[in-house]
């Protein structure tokens, strides 16, 4: 198994998960929306991503073909004094091709990105895991945050 950063070669695989982990979460696409679409417009935004340095993927890859993938969007936090360059990561789109999960290739991968943020000297990864996934967070070390508030814009 490789595990590996993502390049601009991996976009037409890394676009063809992301449709498929939507497909498997939520099986109702919006009417009007074509995986073909939606492939050309996740393909454009991690592109640029990757690009600008705002969006890191990771990858399991074996063989050839990527088996599964971690996004991380470093985001910048507000300088203060001793520390003018703060940095979180936010961990978005974890996701396990279906017939390769439970062969702990994800928490191999979570481990790498957990190296690469202490690396990379990040303050934190944060992440808003679904309840079926709290498990997987937990055994990689994450636990609730100590303070954090949330507000949810509800839809109309």
């Amino acid at each position: 198994m490789i595990y590996r950063l993502a390049s601009e070669t991996d976009l037409p695989e890394l676009a063809a998960m992301r449709w498929d982990f939507i497909t498997e979460n939520h099986p109702q696409v919006p009417p009007g929306v074509s995986s073909d679409t939606f492939l050309a417009a996740f393909t454009d935004f991690l592109r640029e991503g990757l690009a600008s340095g705002r969006w890191t993927a990771w990858v399991a890859e074996e063989d050839g073909r990527i088996l599964s993938h971690m996004y991380i969007q470093r985001v910048r936090k507000m300088p203060h004094p001793g520390h003018w360059l703060r940095e979180f990561g936010y961990v978005s789109n974890v996701y396990t091709r279906p017939a390769y999960r439970n062969r702990g290739i994800g928490a191999a991968l979570m481990n790498r990105v957990q190296q690469w943020g202490r690396e990379q000297k990040l303050e934190s990864l944060l992440l808003r895991p679904s309840q079926r996934s709290v498990p997987f967070y937990r055994r990689a070390g994450f636990h609730p945050p100590r303070a954090s508030l949330e507000f949810i814009f509800e839809e109309d």
